[in-house]
């Protein structure tokens, strides 16, 4: 029955930063009533913690672990890998200079986990033996290296669901769902959803924090019962700055406008277009064939690895209403943020709309749009 078809939740991290989020953010939002406490009981779950030893290690000793798992089963998936080809002569002189005796040759057999290469301070000392021996890393490969070992667990963990016929349900560590959201996923997911996809906007993580603490919600240890319209509010009062952006009235709506909301009056909530959805439920046991090579290419659980898989037609459940599931992701104000820019043509009243659709159009029928992109943007929430 498909009832009684288990939940895989899955979440990609490392690091001592991420783990924290994990568990004050993610997992303690998880534990209130409305989320696993409320799932069906007939409906099994695991927990698929893609990330590393020295990580599992702690996280394993945290209270609130043990917490959560008196309701999932958590199922450690290492992240390890092969040395990237960008990376690989910088790793080889590093390793001829601290094991030599083992021979270069053996790097090829090695495999290397974030934690030895995607930290700031190992991807500073790389870049210094980068130099010496005239190869460049740059910015721009530290971020591929998160998203090679991010797409890695999620490849790991989505073929693991697979294969024993789940639901995955895909996460991130700096992220928190609203009270209640899982027990309205258990219900789609009983209805016969197979993919349930919410939107989601980045939100300011110090600000937000800081305002649970303040209302005495966030107590150390203890689950995160965040209703769905106090974490609205709180999230729309402490908007990121590129979320800030995609306010479409403004003088200063992005360039890239991956989304666009209009502020409602009366209300600290907005009505939102969105260019990114999460794939908060997929259906793994509604998948023939699955296209497992996609994440070796750096992809991504979006829209396209949907449309992969599935219908878009007749196969995508939206959430339209944040009082059904709100999803609310957190980074810092340094972090991730778009150039701010303004101009005459986003402020002169006879042009600005048009210039401003011409703006979203561009995005959509860009590089980092898709059919379902494209087609789920046209779904107010």
């Amino acid at each position: 029955m498909s009832a009684e078809r288990p939940f895989y939740f899955v979440v990609a991290f490392w690091g001592q930063e991420f783990r924290r989020h994990f568990l004050r953010l993610c997992v303690a939002s998880l534990l209130s009533p409305g989320n696993l406490p409320a799932l069906t009981r007939t409906r099994a779950s695991r927990f698929l913690i893609c990330t590393t030893l020295e990580d599992w290690a702690a996280i394993s000793a945290d209270p609130i672990f043990r917490l959560l798992a008196s309701y999932t089963e958590p199922v450690f998936v290492e992240l390890s890998l092969p040395a990237p080809d960008f990376l690989a002569p910088v790793l080889r002189e590093q390793f001829r200079r601290t094991a030599n005796a083992r021979g270069s040759e053996a790097l090829e057999r090695l495999r290397f986990s974030p934690l030895d290469v995607a930290t700031e301070e190992q991807f500073v000392r790389l870049q210094a033996l980068g130099r010496e021996i005239g190869v460049r890393l740059t910015v721009n490969h530290r971020y591929a290296l998160r998203i090679l070992f991010m797409t890695a667990g999620h490849k790991s963990a989505a073929c693991l669901a697979h294969n024993d016929g789940a639901y995955g349900v895909f996460l991130a560590p700096d992220m928190v769902l609203s009270d209640g959201a899982l027990a309205h996923l258990d219900r789609l997911a009983n209805q016969g959803s197979k993919v349930v996809l919410t939107a989601a906007c980045r939100f300011s993580l110090d600000e937000c924090m800081a305002a649970f603490r303040e209302r005495g919600l966030m107590e150390p240890g203890k689950p995160l019962a965040l209703p769905a319209r106090v974490l609205v509010d709180i999230a729309f009062t402490n908007l990121h700055p590129e979320t800030a952006c995609f306010e479409f009235e403004s003088p200063y709506f992005c360039d890239t406008a991956t989304s666009a909301f209009w502020k409602v009056q009366g209300d600290r909530g907005v009505l939102l277009h969105s260019f990114f959805w999460a794939p908060l439920l997929v259906s793994y046991g509604d998948i023939p064939v699955h296209h497992a090579g996609y994440f070796d290419q750096g992809g991504t659980t979006d829209g396209k690895y949907i449309a992969m898989h599935f219908n878009p037609d007749r196969d995508l459940t939206v959430i339209v209403d944040s009082d059904d599931i709100f999803l609310a992701s957190f980074t810092r104000k340094s972090e991730y943020s778009y150039a701010i820019r303004t101009g005459l043509l986003k402020r002169w009243p006879t042009i600005r709309d048009t210039y401003k659709t011409h703006l979203i159009r561009a995005s959509l029928y860009g590089p980092m749009g898709d059919e379902v992109k494209r087609r789920l943007y046209t779904v107010p929430v």
